[in-house]
């Protein structure tokens, strides 16, 4: 075996050691995703933290 069968090998074997955590831990996991999910639409939105507030019209 060389290396790089060696490192794919172990890659194979975490993603699906990780893909049976998620089936048992979903929720876990559907929080983590919504998490990702949110940081990379604040990065690309550049949402500023109390900025809707100020020009809100009541």
């Amino acid at each position: 075996m060389n290396t790089s069968q060696i490192i794919s090998t172990v890659f194979e074997t975490v993603l699906v050691g990780f893909a049976v955590w998620a089936v048992f831990h979903e929720d876990l996991f559907i929080a983590v995703e919504e998490r990702i999910a949110a940081a990379f639409r604040r990065r690309r939105l550049k949402v500023v933290k109390g900025e809707h507030s100020k020009n809100m019209i009541y």
